[in-house]
């Protein structure tokens, strides 16, 4: 990458016992927005993400939620090397809400855009297949752009790779629900 683009990004995530609830916001004046289907790739737009690994004493596995500033959705889930995405079906329980309603490249008339999504609790417990009791996870929050204008690739938990890969699981950071 031979830019200086880091566009600020905040993060939040809370759960309730029927719902994980995802917060971003990204400040960019200028993005891209064109992927429209469920588990197109989306990260060659400007894309926040959210990996998640909610029981990392029993399993490797983890999702990845990836979605783009009009509220495209890719979702995948399982190790690195055996991961599949999962299908519309699943994604179509995923309520999100975006503060762009439709594709758009260049400025949008804003300095910032934001994405709020709900996961439902039983779509973990159907994955990992056991009972979420909100104990500590692992995970980490992306922001990216493959394809944009300024092309992009920021961590909360810093990663050490030489080339942008966010399925590294063994730098996720502690991701504590109380």
């Amino acid at each position: 990458m031979k830019n200086s683009y880091k566009p600020k990004v905040e993060a939040k995530v809370c759960y309730n016992d029927q719902n994980m609830f995802v917060h971003f916001k990204s400040y960019e004046v200028e993005i891209t927005a064109k992927y429209t289907e469920i588990n197109d790739p989306v990260h060659k737009d400007s894309c926040v993400e959210f990996f998640v690994n909610l029981f990392p004493c029993k399993t490797n596995k983890y999702f990845n939620f990836e979605i783009n500033p009009i509220g495209t959705i890719h979702v995948g889930f399982g190790a690195v090397g055996a991961r599949s995405k999962l299908s519309v079906e699943d994604i179509s329980k995923i309520q999100v809400i975006s503060s762009l309603p439709k594709p758009i490249t260049g400025e949008y008339g804003n300095y910032f855009w934001e994405i709020y999504y709900k996961i439902p609790i039983s779509l973990f417990e159907k994955y990992y297949e056991c009972k979420f009791n909100s104990e500590n996870a692992i995970g980490n929050f992306y922001k990216c752009g493959d394809e944009t204008k300024y092309e992009h690739y920021g961590v909360w938990n810093n990663i050490d790779s030489e080339k942008p890969n966010f399925h590294q699981p063994k730098y996720f950071g502690n991701l504590i629900f109380i």
